[in-house]
């Protein structure tokens, strides 16, 4: 029950992300696959590899705390448990859109 609210939040956020790019007419910078935030999340919080683009521990900590506040309760550890598991594949994309409305980032197709 938690992920699915957790689940349309994020939805909700994107959405809104979108919405708002779109009323003020500003071009947003494409935003980045669920796998290239995968990838991030399980750099910052299993310490394995290194990050991609212009990530680091600083800007992985800024996501989570903009995401954070419009979810309490949101960690990189609960994106790492989402992103690891398939079963949630169905949060991957909002997730990611959460994490790029956060780097002020368009949303992901």
């Amino acid at each position: 029950m938690k992920l699915r609210k957790f689940a349309l939040g994020l939805t909700a956020v994107t959405l809104t992300a979108l919405m708002v790019s779109m009323a003020f007419g500003c071009e947003l910078p494409p935003g980045y696959s669920p796998g290239y935030w995968k990838h991030n999340v399980k750099v910052y919080v299993e310490g394995i590899g290194s990050y991609s683009g212009y990530e680091s521990a600083a800007t992985m900590e800024a996501y989570e705390a903009a995401i954070a506040s419009a979810h309490p309760g949101f960690t990189l550890e609960l994106a790492n448990m989402i992103f690891q598991d398939k079963d949630y594949k169905y949060l991957w994309l909002p997730l990611a859109n959460a994490f790029n409305a956060a780097a002020g980032l368009a949303p992901y197709p």
